[in-house]
């Protein structure tokens, strides 16, 4: 509810009590929910989602920050977002990491950037994790994607657009 007026490009949230107080879920539960709705409400407690959630969390070793990065059309919009495109600039993340997450941590990055390779100057000083390293949980050969398949007429389902919810818990 804080944010709600808020137009800043960078926003930080940091947990600071302990489980179970603090679960990474509550953030859009409760009053912010009038303010923040979730795209994904069938499957937000789906058990296969959260067991992709839980290997690729068990993989960085339950040890993680994560950041979200808002680019692709809102970074094309300069009207609404003048400084989005340079704000999250490749040097200009490392520059506002830095500030705030320790060196070589494991960094899960949500992002709608399209270009892989865009957060590379970022491995220089993290072990950075994207969704794409993990497509073997979630790609066209995956038990997600032929129940969600099913489930959705057959279509498949995207979960690019729900990697910056799911898994921004570290």
């Amino acid at each position: 509810m804080q944010l709600k007026k808020d137009k800043s490009t960078i926003i930080w949230r940091q947990f600071d009590t302990p489980e179970p107080e603090n679960y990474w879920y509550r953030v859009c539960e409760s009053k912010a929910s009038n303010y923040i709705q979730r795209p994904w409400h069938s499957l937000y407690k789906s058990k296969r989602l959260m067991n992709i959630v839980s290997e690729i969390s068990g993989q960085m070793d339950w040890d993680f920050d994560a950041v979200h990065v808002v680019r692709g059309e809102k970074a094309k919009n300069k009207n609404m977002w003048p400084h989005l495109d340079d704000d999250t600039s490749p040097d200009n993340l490392v520059v506002k990491l830095l500030n705030v997450i320790q060196p070589w941590r494991n960094l899960y990055v949500a992002t709608n950037e399209k270009f892989y390779n865009y957060f590379d100057r970022l491995r220089s000083h993290y072990k950075v994790h994207l969704l794409d390293d993990y497509k073997e949980l979630w790609g066209n050969t995956s038990e997600w994607y032929n129940e969600t398949r099913v489930l959705n007429g057959g279509n498949p389902v995207e979960l690019q657009r729900w990697d910056k919810h799911v898994l921004t818990r570290g």
